[in-house]
């Protein structure tokens, strides 16, 4: 899956897009055709702002975390989308 990735007032990282990867690569265990995956991460007053946008099986799916540490705001987007795209896995066994 390729991800793209856009830094606002950070400098690029690619220790921080190589765990970013790994930590998305869960989502891929609920949907199958994966179509565009967009992360953004921004620094706003001290803190890190981090939106991730995932268009996949035709639905488009959208988180957003904040956290002093990029680790923790990772981790944070993961839990989320994660818990949509199972959300919306399950909707969709069910008919």
């Amino acid at each position: 899956m390729k991800i793209n990735y856009s830094w606002k007032h950070l400098d690029r990282s690619e220790a921080s897009e190589g765990y970013c990867n790994e930590k998305i690569d869960r989502v891929t265990k609920h949907v199958h055709n994966v179509i565009s995956c967009d992360v953004s991460f921004e620094s706003i007053h001290g803190e890190i702002q981090s939106n991730l946008k995932l268009h996949a099986d035709g639905t488009h799916f959208n988180a957003h975390n904040s956290a002093k540490d990029i680790h923790a705001c990772i981790d944070g987007l993961e839990d989320k989308i994660v818990a949509q795209v199972k959300k919306h896995h399950d909707k969709k066994n069910q008919h």
